[in-house]
């Protein structure tokens, strides 16, 4: 208990001393201060601690506002203990015996897959040697991909074409001959009806 009292009466002292060194500059070595009892000890902080807040506004101020609010100077201890969410040893148990059965089947199939033999390395080989026929197969399936497909925009143009040629420029042709039909026809029957009222005058 002793030397818990004295290491924390030399933190003290030494954290003062930083201070005073902070605001003054110089502290002067006290190299009778260890020998010196505990209450001396106690009373020199007190002294220079309020000698130090006299020079300085804010060690004052630290020192009202610890003096009014003393609870912000100390470590407060959570009222509620964190919620532990590892389940109890029972329910481990518990999890543990439901999927003991499955572990063994586990380990036989794992240790089955070491005495599955590999396949042939005969099959692979050829596979390797028809590469270079599987590239010149897939560019002239490209080839052949885009000529089909030049095929078909020269079907639809001909077919579009045929359509305007053959359809649409007949039904333009028959509607053109059936215009001049029934002019023709409506021309021969008002010669008709001229005809018709000279031969009555007459």
């Amino acid at each position: 208990m002793d030397d818990v009292l004295l290491q924390t009466l030399d933190m003290l002292e030494w954290r003062l001393r930083r201070i005073e060194f902070v605001l003054n500059g110089n502290v002067p070595p006290d190299a009778h201060q260890s020998e010196a009892t505990v209450a001396a000890r106690m009373q020199k902080l007190e002294s220079t601690l309020a000698s130090l807040a006299s020079k300085s506004r804010a060690i004052s101020d630290v020192l009202h506002l610890q003096s009014k609010h003393a609870d912000l100077f100390s470590p407060q201890e959570p009222k509620t203990k964190p919620q532990d969410d590892t389940p109890p040893p029972e329910i481990k148990l518990s999890t543990v015996l439901t999927d003991a059965p499955a572990f063994p089947a586990t380990a036989s199939q794992l240790t089955s897959l070491n005495d599955l033999p590999l396949p042939p390395t005969g099959s692979f080989t050829s596979l390797v040697a028809l590469q270079p026929r599987i590239t010149q197969l897939e560019e002239r399936q490209v080839d052949q991909a885009l000529q089909i497909s030049d095929l078909r925009k020269r079907s639809g143009q001909a077919v579009l074409r045929w359509h305007e040629v053959m359809v649409l420029g007949q039904g333009r042709c028959w509607a053109e001959w059936d215009t001049r039909v029934r002019q023709a026809e409506r021309d021969v029957r008002r010669e008709e009806v001229k005809r018709a009222q000279e031969d009555g005058v007459d």
